[in-house]
This record gives C-alpha cells, sequence and structure tokens, in this order.
C-alpha cells in the first residue's frame, strides 16, 4: 500500500507541532464581564497629586526663609558688639602707664621718662595752656589746646606732673574752629584739639605738662608754677 503524503493546512500549523489548542499560541482575551482590580472606582474618589516641582519650590522658600533671618539676626548682633567695641574706652598705651608711674619733676627726669617709654620728641605738635585756676586750697583746673598737625583731628593724650607726681591724665576732645584758622588747618582738622581738667596741687609747686600723640610722639608745654 503506497504512503499518502500529508501537507500540513493553515490549521495544522497554528496546532504546532505539540498539538496544542490554537487558543494557546494568542493572548488570552480578558472577559468583559470579569471584575477587575480597581473597576468602579471613579475619578472623584482618586486623589489627585500633587506636582514635585511645587513642593520642592516651597521647600526652597522656605530655606530661603530661614537663611535670611538667620543673616539678619547674625548682622543685628555683630553690629550691636562692633558699637560696642567702637564706643568703648581705649585701653592705656604702653608709653601712656610708664609715663603715669614715672616721677617727673625736672627736665632731666621728663627726659629719663620718655626714653623709657620710648617716645621721641616731635615739632609737629602745637598747643597752650590757656588757663589754670585755683578752685580751692587742695586744686586747680586747667583748660587749653593741643593738635598733631601731621594727624589732622586725632586726639592727644596730655599728661601733668606736679611736684615730681603724676597728678592728671586726659584726651583732647572738642572742636577749636578758631585754633584751626589761626594754623592755617583745614576745618575737619579742629576736631580733637581742647582739653581740660583738675588736679591737686600745693602753691608753687612746679607743674610739668606733656602731650603724647598715637604715633609715639610727645610735646612739653612750657613749665608753670601751682597758683
Amino acid at each position: 500500500m503506497a504512503r499518502r503524503e500529508h501537507f500540513p493546512t493553515h490549521g495544522d500549523s497554528l496546532r504546532g507541532s505539540y498539538g496544542l489548542p490554537r487558543a494557546s499560541l494568542h493572548a488570552a482575551t480578558p472577559d468583559p464581564t470579569e471584575r477587575r482590580p480597581g473597576a468602579g472606582i471613579t475619578d472623584a474618589t482618586l486623589k489627585k497629586p500633587q506636582r514635585p516641582g511645587k513642593d520642592a519650590a516651597r521647600s526652597r522658600s522656605r530655606i530661603w526663609q530661614w537663611i535670611t533671618g538667620t543673616i539678619g539676626g547674625c548682622a543685628v548682633a555683630l553690629g550691636f558688639v562692633g558699637t560696642l567695641w567702637l564706643t568703648r574706652p581705649a585701653p592705656p598705651a604702653p608709653a601712656i602707664s610708664i609715663l603715669t608711674n614715672a616721677a617727673v619733676s625736672d627736665a632731666a627726669s621728663l627726659m629719663a621718662a620718655v626714653q623709657t617709654a620710648r617716645l621721641h620728641g616731635t615739632p609737629d605738635v602745637k598747643g597752650s595752656i590757656e588757663e589754670i585756676t585755683r578752685l580751692d586750697k587742695g586744686g586747680v583746673s586747667i583748660k587749653g589746646w593741643v593738635t598733631d598737625t601731621t594727624a589732622s583731628g586725632s586726639a592727644l593724650t596730655v599728661i601733668a606732673f606736679a611736684g615730681g607726681n603724676h597728678v592728671l591724665t586726659t584726651v583732647t576732645k572738642g572742636a577749636r574752629a578758631d585754633v584751626a584758622k589761626m594754623l592755617g588747618m583745614a576745618d575737619a582738622s579742629a576736631a580733637n584739639m581742647s582739653f581740660q581738667g583738675a588736679f591737686a596741687c600745693r602753691p608753687g609747686e612746679k607743674i610739668i605738662v606733656i602731650a603724647v600723640t598715637s604715633s609715639a610722639a610727645y610735646s612739653q608745654f612750657r613749665s608753670l608754677a601751682c597758683p
């Protein structure tokens, strides 16, 4: 009996060599009647997600507000500390401390004191004692002006000795426009020229007064006798 050749049809080729049903070679078709997870949930019940970009912007805004507030608070605190530092009394320089602890009764002892303090004389310091008045049996008042013509407007320290002892240390404060005009200096140079003070001395005692600049220079006023 002759062998009968069998040629696969289109349907046979879809079955495959293992005789699987045709449906197994296709994706399963969902049953329209089957209830799927999430079915029946409407758009109204879904919470609208917030945009990440908007949240990030709000976060950055809060961070910048905190940074700005912190910087502003620090600036106020630093300004307050700076004001205290600028307005506090300046500590005495070593040279001033040496002079105020020295015994100065004449030119020789004055020279020894200024050399120990490492001061140098200068002709640039101009000044005058305009008034010395007896207040009572124990004390006098002194008044005058002094300036450093090379450092306009800078304050100077005035130190007085009476009877060999240090009796007064004061700092120039107050403008003298008349003196600035007399010396041919600018109006701004008139600041910090005046000085005054009071100290104890006995009648006839020798008074020695010097002015010291911030640049370690000094000049001596004319010697006076306590009234």
